[in-house]
């Protein structure tokens, strides 16, 4: 009888040590997972935050007319977005333009330059320069006649005027992107909700002490259009956000 009472006592026990084992496996399982998890959700991120820092930085290269350099910037991105493709597309047929313009095949820069990919509004203004002199160059050429000299100066001084404009504009741009941290954008992208992974362009055009002005823009769904959502002025210090435009 004491034997009988041994013997069950000891499989109680067994049963106890084996529920606690499991229970310990499914623990470690868990954990596991979720790691896993964490880690992929991690990496999308950290993805996503290379691709919008490198279109900023090229963005500003083109600014400063180094289109190779931006080129090269898109290039070593191992995982594109649809804005890093589009402005790298760009930039090729952008700098076959160029080199087309400066051999004198006009007809082939004009080719180069017919249609934007990308929403850069700094690519577009290097498109719109190129496109003017290509023009001014075809301009020249085809003008014979006296009239037609008077009439190729004219031109001349009006795409000279536009060409100052667009550099003027450029550098403006140029000084507040150079005077805005990368910090300060995703701080103001972070307030506003403005994702590079839904579309959303950030570009700096003012900064007066800690008060910065950012051109907001969104591309449609194809990304044939950046779309503008507004102009807004951010205190970095306070987080103030005022809708200008």
């Amino acid at each position: 009888m004491t034997t009988i009472k041994f013997f069950k006592k000891a499989m109680v026990g067994t049963a106890a040590v084996a529920t606690i084992f499991a229970l310990a496996g499914c623990g470690k399982q868990s954990a596991s997972s979720s790691d896993t998890s964490s880690s992929s959700t991690s990496s999308v991120r950290s993805s996503e935050s290379k691709a919008s820092k490198a279109y900023r930085t090229a963005n500003k290269l083109i600014q400063n007319h180094d289109y190779e350099g931006a080129y090269e910037q898109l290039n070593q991105l191992n995982d594109h977005n649809a804005q890093t493709e589009a402005l790298a597309d760009d930039l090729q047929s952008y700098m076959n333009a160029q080199k087309a313009y400066e051999n004198g095949d006009y007809d082939g820069a004009k080719n180069n330059l017919k249609s934007q990919k990308s929403t850069s509004t700094a690519m577009r203004n290097a498109y719109a320069d190129l496109q003017s002199k290509v023009s001014s160059a075809q301009g020249s050429t085809s003008s014979q006649t006296s009239s037609s000299t008077n009439s190729k100066r004219t031109n001349k001084q009006s795409s000279s005027t536009s060409s100052a404009t667009q550099q003027s504009s450029s550098a403006a741009n140029q000084a507040a992107s150079d005077a805005t941290s990368d910090n300060v954008v995703q701080q103001f992208a972070n307030k506003m909700g403005f994702s590079g992974s839904q579309g959303y362009q950030i570009m700096p055009t003012g900064k007066t002490g800690n008060v910065y002005k950012f051109e907001v823009r969104q591309n449609n769904s194809d990304n044939t259009v950046a779309n503008l959502i507004g102009i807004y002025q951010y205190n970095s210090q306070t987080g103030a956000v005022t809708k200008i435009a």
